[in-house]
This record gives C-alpha cells, structure tokens and sequence, in this order.
C-alpha cells in the first residue's frame, strides 16, 4: 500500500515547431503586487532550469525500482523500462512546453487564464479545483515522507526522546523549514533551494549506483550480511513477467513528471520570455529529471530485484553509512520541493477565492501559515495517504500532465490563436487520447493494488 502513496508523487526533449509569422510570440506581462508596482525580480534559463528539475525529482522517483520489480525481477527489465521512462519524459516535456506556447498565443499568464482563452471560460473553476486538489495532496504526501525518513533518522540518534516524536518533529520542521520556504515570492527566491534539493537527489542517485556496482549487497558481500542481521530481505532476482505489475508501473510513470501545474509561472518569471528561452528550460530541466529517473530505477533494481521496497532506501541496511546519509539528504530534498508544490496550492486557492490582488498581499501570511499547519497536521495523522492518493492522483495527474495541455492547443488553434501543423494536431490528439488511457488504467491499478491483486 505505501507504494501506491509514491504512485501519487511521481513529485526531456520537445518537439514544438517555432513561432510561424500567424503566431507571433508576444512577452508576456508581469503580474502587478499590490499597489500596482510591476515585479521586477525574474528568473534566469539557470534558475528556472533547476526549479524545473528540482520541482520534478521528488521522493517518488525512489520508487520506481519497485516499480519495475512490479513487472519483472529479471535484471534485463531494467532496459525497457528505462527506454519507457524516457518515453514518457519526452511526452510529458512536450505538453508542459504547449502550456507556455498556449500562453504566449492567447496573451494569458496562468494554467488556468490558457485554458479559459483556448477552450471554455465556465471551467476554468474545475482546472484550478484539480490542480490545487493535487498540488495539496502532494504537499500532505511529502510531510508523511519527512515524517517517516526523520523517525528512521532519529530512533537511535541521540537526541531528546520528545523530538522523537513524529507529531513534535513535524511541527516544528514545518514552522522552522517548510514556512519559511513557502514564503518565498518567486521561482527565482526558491533558485537556492533547488540546488540544495538536487544535490541531496544527485547524492542519493550516486550511492544508488555505486551500492549496484561495488557488489556489497551480493552474496556474501559485507551488506548482504547486515541485511541479514537487520532482518531485512535479501536481494532476488529472476521470475517471470508480471502483466498487473506492469499495469502498476506505467501508471507510477504516467504522474511522475507532474510539474504542469507551474509551466505558465516557469514562462511568466523567465527573464525575456520567448518560446526559445523558454524551451531551453524545458529541455534542460526534462533531460536532467530523465537522468536521475534512469539512474535511480536502473541501479536500485539492479541491486535488489524483487526485494525493492516502495522507497528504495528502505532496502538499503541500518549499517550502510552512504546509506543514511542519503536518507537525510532525501529529507532535505523533499522539504525543498515542498515550496514549489505549495505555490500552486495557494495560487489555487486564491483563484477559487476570487480573492482581489491587493487582498492576495494580505492574506498571504495567514493563509500560508495556515495551509502550512493543514498539510503539516495531516502529515502527523495520516502515515499513508493510500488508495484514495493513488487514485485521484493517476486520474487529476494524467488529466495535468496530458489531457488539459494537449486540449488547451487544440482548441487555440481551432480557434486561430495557435498555429499547429497536420502532424502536430495528430500528435495532440493522440497525446489526449493517451491522457484518458493512462487515467484508466492508473486508477485500475490502484483498485486492483487496493484488493491485493497487484
């Protein structure tokens, strides 16, 4: 079951055409803060890169070795499971880039200001409900990881028996850390804070791979050995292909490049934003998410095979120092994703609001602490998200990722806002089509995991 709360999380090329002489590209406006004064701070291709990166590699991606173990505990699986993760990356950077293209033809500068202009002014209501339904999930499912990797941490640290306690932790990481964090104004503040969460990433990638390598979860190899004392499993490999676990695979993919959310705040903070800045952020922080999803699926599978738990570092031993440091780094990341997640819950619910920009300035610090303190206090109560995140999240992250940006360009150029060529609209619909599939069958998985059938 706590597999299916990473389903939820999974928290690198495009094809677009350049802008043709119908479909110029204009710059986009900068919102106005209260009291009509333009912002000036932007965001360089740098540091929207690494936000980009950063807001796509969360904790889910540690479960994508169980993933494939899901479908086979072959070491070969891990070739076109790879090959299908860089498939989809390149899907899913394809559909983030039309959200900033839909942006720049139709003149808007939200998700939501796209979809009202390309397709329905009634819905845009139902687009913010869906996107800030999951961004808020995602942030729950992120304090219930720093709750569960700081009591791992912490059990035999030698720290005072009441910080221990996950509810104390907790609260006090989230008015220490996490508030602070989502204070910030714009993607460019939370620039620092991506390295930091991508260097705990890359870190954990690195000894992923080098524990595959080095050969000391082997047979007989000297962590093997701990694994044993700890009572943990040992790694297995072989076993035939499982046709559920692959159904189970394809739909933790079908969310894990999930950023969506943010791709019209990624081209509104772009220091000069045109289509071709703008898409070097895409590529570069799509080809960075794809390097780290490889790595980490690869090796963590190659390692333990079928012995691959939900959060890889679980399989790892207590006595594997590399190890540890990883988990604390994972921590790290996590709450530096977390501001990038809860921007879009806050934008969402000032939207739904209907909440005035002048009101948004000053009703920023209170709503703040108090979405900080929801998440913060389901994170303290609910130790897994279960059936319930898995489920909406492969139905709202398949409708994020594929269906709505793919609907909002067909509709633009249906409408003459947005040149597409033959190839490009047989592309579009085919990704919407794949968007409703993918919804299908993530949340027939979740069903059949739920009934122990997976």
């Amino acid at each position: 079951m706590r597999l299916l709360t990473f389903i939820a999380l999974a928290p690198a090329a495009n094809a677009l055409l350049k802008p043709t002489r119908r479909a110029p590209v204009p710059k986009l406006r900068v919102p106005a803060e209260a009291g009509g004064a333009a912002v000036a701070s932007k965001s360089s291709v740098t540091s929207s890169t690494l936000n980009l990166a950063k807001n796509i590699v969360g904790a889910g991606v540690l479960s994508l070795p169980a993933g494939i173990a899901a479908c086979s505990a072959s070491k070969k699986a891990a070739v076109p499971a790879c090959g299908l993760i860089a498939g989809l990356g390149l899907v899913s950077a394809y559909c983030f880039a039309l959200v900033g293209r839909a942006c720049a033809a139709t003149g808007t500068t939200t998700y939501r200001g796209a979809w009202e202009s390309a397709v329905d002014k009634d819905s845009g209501a139902l687009i913010t409900g869906i996107t800030t339904f999951k961004t808020l999930v995602g942030c729950i499912a992120y304090c219930i990881i720093i709750g569960d990797t700081a009591g791992s941490l912490l059990s035999g640290a030698a720290v005072p028996e009441l910080l221990k306690r996950r509810d104390v932790f907790l609260s006090l990481f989230g008015a220490a850390v996490l508030f602070p964090l989502s204070m910030l104004r714009d993607l460019k503040s939370l620039a620092p804070a991506s390295i930091i969460g991508l260097g705990g990433m890359l870190y954990t990638a690195g000894v992923t791979v080098l524990r595959a390598l080095d050969g000391t979860y082997q047979k007989g190899g000297r962590l093997a050995a701990a694994l044993v004392k700890e009572g943990k499993a040992l790694p297995k490999f072989g076993g035939a292909f499982s046709p559920g676990g692959s159904l189970l695979f394809i739909s933790m993919l079908a969310t894990s490049y999930l950023a969506h959310y943010n791709a019209a705040a990624y081209y509104d903070e772009l220091e000069n934003p045109t289509l071709p800045r703008y898409n070097r952020v895409v590529y570069g922080g799509f080809a960075m998410a794809v390097g780290f999803f490889v790595a980490i699926a690869a090796a963590g599978h190659r390692t333990f095979g079928a012995a691959s738990q939900g959060l890889i570092l679980n399989s790892f031993a207590g006595a594997d120092k590399l190890a540890n440091a990883a988990r604390a780094l994972v921590g790290v990341a996590v709450a530096c994703t977390y501001p990038l997640l809860f921007k879009g819950v806050r934008d969402g619910y000032f939207d739904i609001a209907k909440v005035s920009p002048a009101n948004q300035e000053k009703q920023r610090t209170p709503a703040t602490i108090a979405m900080v303190a929801l998440t913060v206090l389901a994170g303290i109560k609910i130790t897994d998200l279960g059936f319930v995140v898995a489920f909406g999240g492969a139905i709202l992250g398949s409708a994020i990722i594929y269906v709505i940006p793919s609907q909002i360009a067909l509709s633009a150029c249906k409408k003459g806002k947005l040149a597409l060529g033959g190839a490009e609209k047989l592309a579009c619909r085919s990704i919407n089509v794949m968007g409703y599939v993918l919804a299908v069958l993530g949340g027939t998985a979740s069903v059949l995991s739920r009934m122990g059938k997976i």
